[in-house]
């Protein structure tokens, strides 16, 4: 668009210059058109301008590594397409607050456009894709015309699995006694001789075969210590990393058996029943600039089980 603007000027300075040197109808004519066209070219674009839409399609959250797409989309339903589109899109981690892309769309002449772009999902966070400048432009391609920006799609570079050195059997440490559990299934049980009134779906009929009498198999549940990880969030982003992936690691095990936890982040105070409280408290972390902090130690009673994660390493209390 450029050239074009510079060959414009260039016909209107020569017009201008016709006219004064030689004050003919005609370069008084050739002015009055060059000044006019500008005007009705906008005018002619106006509907294009006002049907434009510009739409950020995000990917799929993704660990870190991986690959996403975010897509964008440009569409106008007027009869004569814009002349171009002019798009900036520009990418921004939230967590590390780092730009980590920025790219200019052109596209001549086009009621439809699509574009893909590809995160850089080498760092964790939450990359926010948004349209920072968004322009058609007139018929003549010498005027942007600004048109209506979508809105931002994020996506959530969440983080790998890391093992702490040593690590942790969190499980069969927070196991403090069994007792029988009324119903369901549990991996745990005990066997005893059978009462009046056990279910015969308890008997264990192999055993019962090798003994005089029938032997029970009752279910037990395991009553556990209250688990707390306490983690003390670094200032720079590869010790952070370690600490989120520590606990991505820890979260699997614990989720695997079922266990809930207390997670302090800094000072934040996190219950993990679920999948679910755990997406939402990471994607709330990577979400937001990255802080450091210190954990303060719980009060909680001595037969709590607490463990204090730290960058590339773990430490029991």
């Amino acid at each position: 668009m450029l050239g074009r603007r510079i060959i414009y000027l260039a016909l209107l300075v020569t017009a201008v210059v016709l006219h004064f040197a030689y004050g003919q109808y005609v370069s008084h004519y050739m002015v009055i058109f060059l000044l006019c066209a500008p005007v009705l070219s906008v005018l002619l674009s106006l509907p294009a301008a006002f049907s434009a839409r510009t739409t950020l399609l995000g990917g799929e959250d993704v660990c870190r590594g991986r690959q996403s797409r975010v897509r964008l989309e440009v569409e106008c339903d007027s009869l004569i397409p814009p002349e171009a589109w002019s798009i900036t899109v520009e990418a921004v981690n939230q967590f590390t607050g780092e730009t980590t892309d920025r790219q200019k769309v052109k596209v001549g002449c086009a009621r439809k456009m699509q574009k893909q772009f590809s995160p850089d999902t080498s760092k964790l966070g939450s990359i926010r894709y948004h349209i920072k400048r968004a322009f058609i432009f007139d018929h003549l391609g010498i005027i942007p015309i600004p048109v209506k920006k979508g809105g931002s799609v994020s996506i959530t570079v969440l983080p790998d699995r890391e093992k702490p050195s040593p690590e942790p059997d969190l499980v069969a440490a927070s196991a403090r006694m069994l007792k029988p559990k009324p119903q369901g299934f549990s991996e745990e049980h005990e066997l005893r001789p059978y009462h009046e009134g056990d279910p015969l779906n308890l008997i264990h009929w192999k055993l019962s075969h090798k003994t005089d009498g029938l032997i029970v198999r009752e279910p037990q549940e395991v009553i556990r210590k209250d688990i707390i990880l306490l983690t003390d969030p670094p200032e720079s982003y590869e010790p952070h990393r370690s600490v989120l992936e520590q606990i991505c690691y820890l979260n699997d095990i614990l989720a695997d058996n079922q266990i809930e936890y207390l997670l302090q982040y800094g000072g934040k105070s996190v219950l993990i029943d679920s999948l679910n409280d755990y997406e939402y408290f990471m994607k709330g972390v990577l979400s937001e600039p990255m802080r450091a902090g210190i954990a303060p130690f719980p009060e909680a009673d001595n037969d709590s089980l607490v463990y204090r994660i730290r960058p590339g390493r773990g430490k029991a209390k």
